[in-house]
């Protein structure tokens, strides 16, 4: 997450300040808090105001920054929260690659993206056994009791597959050389022109520019939506967990610009990236059990069991569809975004 003060004081900058490249490479700061000289200094004017061309560079360097900082403490830790930190930092990123696309080379910005997306798939075997591993061991006693036997014998293979993820987790990505990599963001940094790009006016404000992109993404949770309240359409509400996180990626990424609500929006956020994350989880757990496990009445036991869990959480979807209103999410950040 990048601060307020981290928008550099350029955004002060004119018109001729622009034509003459000027650039913001010197006001990059780690996710470690640390502070440039340029960027030290409080703005003499909202950020929001602050002109795209120099907005959006600022604001994704900051989200380059903290992936390559969680990827090296990975590769000093492979400790699971720092793994699932970088999953997510490779993810905001790659959602910061969406976001400034109109402003970006499209080519170049392709391969930047298709290099990062390969560090997320590589982390997202590791996530997916400790998220099952963590699934079956929280059943209750009670849900146990008629399956204890293959509950074991799914555990007892999730530990194992656990450590080989690991393993190959550690060679993998102990294999990739992030240099590369940081080269051609320096080069997509460095050919980046608004001024030569029709698509958008590099002098427009960011917040004008981040509340059409907010919209955008809102307007994709208003479409999925009715289906999504079908507690049978899996389909829907899995590709509505999707759409959601990358509001929420988005979110975080405008959130220098933000003047409020942004806590709370956030929150909502997060609470329905939450509580569909656990639908699709039980799905996915729910076809591991079917696949794996032999037909007999321990296996029907447990698979009643984990249809009772994903009742009562569609049934927790809906509540906070009534307690806060997904639709309303895309409306209230383009107004805080004005304010």
């Amino acid at each position: 997450m990048i601060p307020m003060e981290r928008l550099p004081a350029l955004c002060e900058g004119s018109r001729e300040g622009a034509v003459e490249g000027k650039d913001d490479a010197s006001m990059k700061t780690t996710e470690k808090g640390k502070k440039n000289k340029a960027g030290s200094g409080a703005l003499s004017r909202p950020a929001g105001s602050a002109p795209l061309w120099i907005a959006c560079r600022t604001l994704l360097a900051g989200h380059e920054e903290e992936f390559f900082y969680r990827w090296k403490k990975v590769a000093d830790t492979f400790q699971e929260d720092d793994v699932h930190d970088l999953r997510v930092a490779s993810r905001r990123l790659r959602e910061g690659l969406a976001l400034f696309s109109p402003c970006l080379p499209a080519k170049r910005s392709g391969r930047v993206d298709k290099e990062v997306k390969k560090v997320t798939r590589m982390l997202g075997e590791l996530r997916n056994t400790d998220e099952a591993c963590s699934f079956f061991s929280a059943l209750t006693p009670q849900e146990r009791a008629h399956s204890r036997h293959e509950i074991e014998q799914l555990l007892a293979a999730l530990k194992s597959e656990r450590e080989q993820a690991h393993q190959k987790l550690k060679k993998e990505l102990g294999s990739l050389n992030p240099k590369p990599l940081q080269g051609e963001f320096r080069s997509l940094d460095s050919r980046t022109n608004l001024f030569r790009n029709s698509a958008v006016d590099p002098f427009m404000s960011m917040a004008c520019f981040a509340g059409d992109a907010i919209m955008e993404r809102a307007g994709t949770l208003r479409e999925l939506l009715p289906r999504a309240v079908q507690e049978q359409d899996s389909e829907a509400q899995h590709l509505l967990r999707i759409a959601v996180k990358k509001m929420r990626y988005r979110l975080e990424i405008i959130e220098p610009l933000l003047r409020r609500d942004y806590q709370e929006l956030h929150g909502a956020l997060k609470g329905y990236q939450d509580v569909l994350g656990k639908l699709h989880d039980i799905d996915v757990f729910c076809e591991m059990v079917q696949e794996r496990l032999r037909d007999g009445a321990g296996r029907e036991e447990l698979l009643r069991v984990m249809a009772k869990r994903r009742s009562r959480l569609h049934a927790s979807f809906m509540k906070k569809l009534q307690s806060f209103p997904i639709e309303s999410i895309g409306a209230q950040a383009r107004d805080a975004l004005r304010s």
